[in-house]
């Protein structure tokens, strides 16, 4: 029996760490994250190289993780720590999450957040992410796993 689609869409998702084989296809999707959801800062190659080189030196900051079907890597997300005196421990902020295109509505996202959330317990007290204000549909799907808006206001000011 042959390896079609069929087979792919009915295999359980995994989860692993960024190999360095792996920066190709990790720039490409976070270029389709951007070009699909736009920011004012935009991405760039440097900046890709810079993120995996340092979360690569310091694994403590955060992790890239690598989401796969039968080896197929189908998505990514950034995850970055920080420690938070308000909750008095560690939060994980979801800095970049990506499911390419064919693979959304599967059940890849939904997995990935039941995973980190199961693998940091204890570790985190909360996940943080944001949404941009005109991605109305990451926003219903986030909200529909548990994420509300803060309390407090989000401010910024780039140095």
């Amino acid at each position: 029996m042959g390896w079609g689609w069929d087979n792919f869409m009915t295999e359980t998702p995994h989860f692993r760490a960024f190999r360095n084989q792996d920066l190709p296809e990790l720039e490409e999707m976070i270029f389709a994250l951007y070009r699909e959801d736009p920011c004012e800062e935009g991405m760039s190659h440097q900046k890709v190289e810079r993120t995996v080189e340092e979360l690569l030196l310091y694994p403590e900051k955060g992790t890239i993780t690598m989401f796969c079907v039968n080896e197929v890597v189908v998505g990514y997300a950034i995850v970055i720590y920080y420690w938070s005196n308000e909750y008095g421990g560690n939060i994980a902020s979801i800095d970049e999450f990506y499911v390419k295109p064919f693979w959304r509505r599967k059940g890849i996202g939904t997995s990935f957040i039941e995973y980190v959330s199961k693998v940091k317990a204890g570790d985190v007290e909360g996940l943080q992410l944001e949404v941009t204000p005109l991605n109305e549909r990451a926003f219903a799907y986030y909200s529909r796993h548990g994420f509300a808006p803060a309390k407090n206001r989000h401010l910024f000011k780039k140095l």
